[in-house]
């Protein structure tokens, strides 16, 4: 399972930033997607008049008010991060369905010129019996539940971390196992990963 990553694609110019930011905060309206975003959207609507505004004052050269201008889509694109942090991190437990968030809320998939990170790895660990698992990080704060089952369909519990890894021992040498981790945010718990096998020596 790969990481989709999110891109704003922002255009060049202060005007079409504005618009952009429009665009985006339009999609996410009421969009079932993304009910719970850091930034309201309401809250990116009103940065966004503000920064209309001061792009009318600055257009007429009054002292400070290109200084003012940059300051008020400085806090629209700070939110425009915040959310895009959000949709990918969403995005990324829906599955199939990941590139339709992402579309549904005006942002893009980001092309990545190399292979994506897995999402989701797991090794021997140090000792024999032990294994070390290893999540790639959402990107805000989380913790990791992790589990693991003999046979990918009874699940155990095999804890809870604040980092994005767990070395666990007590693993039956000469045993496959399976293993699979889910991540809680300030928007809920994630959809356990899909599973990966591990034969523990």
């Amino acid at each position: 399972m790969r990481r989709i990553k999110v891109a704003l694609k922002l255009p060049k110019g202060d005007l079409a930033v504005i618009a952009k930011a429009k665009h985006i905060a339009s999609c996410m309206t009421g969009n079932a997607y993304v009910p719970s975003p850091p930034v309201l959207i309401a809250t990116l609507e009103s940065h966004i008049a503000d920064a209309e505004a001061a792009q009318v004052t600055a257009g007429t050269r009054v002292r400070g008010a290109a200084t003012a201008r940059d300051q008020k889509l400085r806090v629209v694109l700070d939110d425009l991060e915040q959310l895009r942090v959000y949709v990918e991190t969403v995005a990324n437990t829906h599955g199939p369905d990941a590139k339709a968030v992402i579309v549904s809320c005006g942002m893009h998939v980001k092309q990545s010129a190399g292979p994506s990170k897995a999402l989701f790895d797991v090794k021997q660990g140090k000792t024999s019996g032990s294994v070390r698992l290893l999540a790639l990080h959402p990107g805000i704060r989380a913790s990791f539940g992790w589990q693991y089952s003999v046979d990918g369909e009874q699940w155990v519990d095999a804890g809870e971390t604040s980092a994005a890894e767990l070395e666990r021992g007590g693993f039956t040498p000469g045993t496959e196992y399976w293993f699979r981790f889910s991540t809680l945010t300030t928007h809920g718990r994630s959809d356990w990963s899909d599973p990966l096998k591990l034969l523990v020596t």
